[in-house]
């Protein structure tokens, strides 16, 4: 029987820019399908969510980083960066660059 899926084990794709890991993912993926149950439509985005809610200020500044790049920032992405600039379990270094990409997200709305 296998294990259900979870987005903690595509955490090492956000090591690589995300035009990159968008390109691995696939490859990515079907490593993973041997060993796990995988729901359809796997995405960046929900990868993106996982590291911004892990107790990882490793994960988190990557996925900060990304977001800093342009990956694409929708209403539950922007909301989830505003709630991270005011975590306080964060490195006030990444709260700051939550806020600024948050209210980036919002003004240009």
């Amino acid at each position: 029987m296998k294990d259900p899926f979870s987005y903690v084990w595509l955490l090492p794709l956000l090591e690589k820019p995300f035009a990159t890991a968008a390109l691995d993912l696939p490859e990515a993926v079907s490593a993973l399908s041997e060993k796990y149950t995988l729901p359809t439509g796997i995405a960046l985005q929900p990868l993106v969510i996982t590291a911004l809610t892990s107790d990882s200020t490793y994960w988190a500044g990557l996925a900060l980083k990304w977001l800093e790049d342009g990956f694409p920032t929708d209403p539950e992405l922007a909301a989830l960066l505003v709630h991270c600039a005011e975590n306080k379990t964060l490195p006030q270094s990444h709260r700051h660059r939550a806020r600024r990409l948050a209210y980036r997200k919002i003004s240009s709305s």
